[in-house]
């Protein structure tokens, strides 16, 4: 096991990982420990002897810290001239001051990462907006706030959507629904909520408003859905789409506020699409 001395600054920052290679100059001892010869269709060739484990101290004295750590791979870098070592995960930590602060930043990036995979895996992945299974979580708490009177489900639905695919093609319509969850997640902020793909081409909004301020609101995402055509090489689609609202406050429970909002979805349908009506 080669052990290699370092200042300070890079002893913790190879600590905290945010150092995960270690160059070293190729110094004649470096070339001497790591140049294994060879001899090839007789011609002498070099190979780099590999690691398991390096190391890692820094300072004078037996009480110095130090790492041993797991050495993935040696390589060289023409470009720098320099030796790298890989570095993989600690094994083994010794004198070092600050190792509760090194477990306590490595559970809190854990709980990062861990974070960002659940917020990945609640994420429908054409539109990057949550998905309904999000929506179902977020709504057993929603209804649960102390707010949850200004609860309101809104329900959209891309008109003629069926058309769309047929006529200019999947991927025609997959762009539509990106431009639509688009405008939706800057309405949703307005409203004061959360947009989630419900299905298809269908969305929802759960979000804390007042009635009276709602319907403004909604009639001018409509018109700004509506105003602004997508580009196809047959002809600039048109994209309007039916909403359907509801209040949990006018509801027996969180089901039958979802089928309040989507009976709206009909009536709009049925008088004429491109509207917005209560379930």
């Amino acid at each position: 096991m080669y052990k290699i001395s370092v200042d300070k600054e890079l002893f913790k920052n190879i600590q905290f990982k945010k150092t995960k290679i270690l160059e070293k100059a190729t110094s004649l001892y470096w070339k001497r420990e790591l140049l294994e010869p060879r001899i090839e269709n007789d011609k002498i060739k070099y190979t780099i002897r590999q690691l398991d484990k390096l190391k890692i101290t820094n300072g004078l004295g037996d009480d110095k810290p130090q790492l041993i750590i797991e050495c993935e791979k040696v390589d060289y870098s023409f470009k720098k001239d320099l030796f790298e070592f890989y570095l993989g995960k600690i094994l083994e930590q010794k004198n070092t001051d600050i190792q509760e602060d090194y477990k306590d930043s490595l559970i809190k990036q854990l709980l990062r990462e861990k974070a960002a995979l659940e917020d990945d895996m609640n994420k429908d992945h054409l539109t990057q907006v949550y998905n309904r299974r999000k929506m179902e979580a977020d709504l057993d708490l929603f209804i649960n706030q102390n707010n949850s009177d200004l609860l309101c489900t809104v329900f959209i639905d891309a008109d003629r959507f069926k058309g769309i695919n047929d006529n200019f093609g999947h991927d025609a319509g997959d762009r539509v629904l990106i431009y639509l969850a688009k405008k939706l997640q800057k309405y949703a902020k307005i409203l004061n909520g959360e947009v989630y793909r419900y299905g298809g081409e269908e969305f929802v909004i759960l979000c804390f408003i007042k009635k009276s301020e709602l319907i403004s609101k909604l009639n001018d995402l409509r018109a700004e859905i509506k105003a602004q055509r997508i580009y196809h090489k047959i002809r600039d689609i048109s994209v309007t789409v039916s909403m359907g609202i509801s209040f949990f406050s006018e509801c027996k429970s969180k089901d039958e506020m979802l089928i309040k909002a989507d009976k709206g979805v009909y009536k709009a349908k049925s008088n004429g699409r491109d509207r917005v009506e209560f379930g």
